[in-house]
């Protein structure tokens, strides 16, 4: 098939995946950007040149993404909400409610294929992993965010649609502002701190590397109701993390350091009366949060054989985490 003549639709295309996918994309196909900004939306379509066009509508919006996805051959449903702090009934109403909707639209548009953006966390839950591929069963851990993509995965599952779902880690990427900044912060005010040294591994991916994923993945037969575990596909180290973060800040690196023996109550003690605080309470005590928690404490392993096999998702198109890292830092400290 002539990748020009399919179009491809982008929900949460504002968003630092969305902006990622409709760049790479729009290079070889024709991409729907989808969004509620507009303002922002027609910059992004603008930067991408005459093989993109952006339509507004919000997930929750089930007539609006009906008239988004006319016309369409695959939708690559990236919108979602992350933040931790936020009302359950609030991520769930966007993750689980937006991503029913969009099947529901697509199903309408009679799509040939749904490509669900989800994440590692519906696998993580509290406990360490080590290589873990994606016959490893969902499972719920309490926490909001993770809980919502679970159920949304469910959905895609359930769909009378041809799926493809990809799992990636925390993303990072120029300008990311959704757990990045949290950690940054920590570190530039002294907050920070390494969990047993550090030495457990972490399940990163670069914005751009994940864009690749999703690419190898349009249309590909061998990815038609599949799972895909997506991380950089280096065994990065929270120490590693931390460090790069530190150094593209121009700060000391973190040097303090506790036990997770002492440091897991006390996360869970302070994340089981957060809710009840205020909101800038809540914001203070984000670093002791579940997710907080496994970026910094958990052993994080997965297994990315299968995408490497089936979305020729190899090393030479995945940029290494060095050199993301360096790029995400870049924009971190760029002057607006």
């Amino acid at each position: 098939m002539d990748n020009l003549k399919t179009t491809v639709a982008i929900t949460g295309a504002t968003g630092l995946v969305g902006q990622a996918l409709v760049a790479e994309l729009s290079k070889e196909y024709k991409v729907v950007a989808i969004g509620r900004q507009k303002v922002l939306l027609d910059a992004i379509v603008a930067s991408v040149g005459t093989e993109a066009c952006a339509r507004l509508a919000d997930v929750t919006d089930i007539e609006a993404l009906s008239q988004a996805f006319v016309g369409v051959d695959v939708v690559i449903h990236a919108a979602g909400f992350v933040d931790p702090l936020a009302k359950r009934e609030t991520i769930f109403a966007i993750n689980v409610g937006g991503t029913e909707n969009a099947l529901a639209a697509a199903t309408k548009a009679g799509v040939k294929q749904f490509i669900q953006i989800s994440s590692l966390s519906v696998i993580t839950g509290q406990g360490d992993q080590f290589n873990l591929d994606e016959s490893a069963p969902l499972m719920l851990c309490g926490e909001a965010y993770a809980d919502s993509k679970v159920e949304a995965e469910k959905l895609v599952r359930a769909a009378k649609v041809t799926y493809t779902i990809l799992r990636p880690g925390f993303i990072y990427g120029p300008h990311e502002r959704s757990w990045l900044p949290r950690v940054s912060q920590a570190i530039a005010t002294g907050q920070a701190m390494l969990v047993d040294g550090g030495v457990r591994e972490t399940n990163v991916v670069y914005v751009g590397n994940l864009a690749a994923a999703v690419k190898g993945a349009i249309l590909n037969e061998q990815a038609f109701n599949q799972v895909f575990n997506i991380t950089d596909g280096e065994k990065v180290s929270k120490k590693e993390l931390f460090d790069a973060i530190a150094d593209g800040l121009g700060r000391p690196r973190v040097k303090k350091d506790l036990p997770r023996w002492l440091v897991k109550p006390v996360c869970q003690m302070v994340s089981g009366i957060t809710p009840m605080l205020p909101q800038a309470s809540q914001t203070k005590l984000a670093r002791f949060s579940p997710a907080a928690f496994r970026l910094a404490a958990v052993n994080q392993g997965f297994s990315i054989a299968k995408a490497e096999r089936i979305l020729d998702y190899n090393s030479s198109k995945r940029l290494p985490f060095k050199e993301g890292m360096a790029v995400t830092m870049k924009s971190f400290t760029e002057k607006k």
